[in-house]
Order: C-alpha cells, then sequence, then structure tokens
C-alpha cells in the first residue's frame, strides 16, 4: 500500500456538501468520500478515453483491454454495456473478411447479415 499524502484542495461549498452527503450515505468520513470519489472519476475519465480512442480507430479491441487491464471477452463485454458497437466496418467489409478466411480454411460460411 502506498503512503498517505496529505493535499489541501478549495472546494464550492455545493459541492463539499454533495462530498459530505455522498460520505454520510456510506458511513465513511469526508477524506476517505474524496478518495474514493477521485479514484473513481480517474477510472471513469480513462475508460471514457479509450471507448474514444475504440470508437475512432485508435485501438483494436485486444489494445483496448490492455489499456484498461482486462482479456478481449471483458472489453467486448465493457463496449457492449457501454452501447459501443464492438464489430467496427461496414457489413460489407465483414462479409469480405469472412469470405477470405472461409476460403483460406476450404470451408463456406454464410455470410453476415
Amino acid at each position: 500500500m502506498s503512503q498517505a499524502v496529505r493535499v489541501n484542495a478549495t472546494i464550492d461549498q455545493e459541492l463539499l456538501r454533495r462530498v459530505d452527503a455522498f460520505a454520510a450515505q456510506r458511513y465513511e468520513d469526508r477524506s476517505t468520500a474524496i478518495r474514493q470519489l477521485v479514484d473513481f472519476a480517474l477510472r471513469e475519465l480513462h475508460k471514457r478515453d479509450a471507448i474514444e480512442a475504440y470508437c475512432g480507430g485508435r485501438l483494436t479491441l485486444r489494445q483496448f483491454g490492455e489499456a484498461l487491464g482486462l482479456d478481449v471477452w471483458s472489453a467486448h463485454d465493457l463496449l457492449r454495456a457501454e452501447g459501443v458497437a464492438v464489430a467496427q466496418g461496414p457489413a460489407s467489409e465483414t462479409n469480405q473478411s469472412l469470405r477470405k478466411v472461409s476460403e483460406a480454411l476450404g470451408a463456406t460460411r454464410r455470410p453476415v447479415e
């Protein structure tokens, strides 16, 4: 476990009220609540950046999973849960690829509808 470091921050009164309400709901002190919220926010922002990169074609599914510490199937499930189409590109491109694979294997596959 890493060593805790004291940090000072200036927070709007309304935001502090919301942090305190969050802490009270979870029976935590303010400091613990702030740590939990910052940790959650950073993980969520990292996930959003990775999803954006995946949707923009800058990451493959495997790279997306690696960026988030997930295996390929967990990455696939996460994208589906987030409403992101896992198979990128037009169906015609997918059908073309499937035909090539089928020909290479000597089998016939039905194209994706």
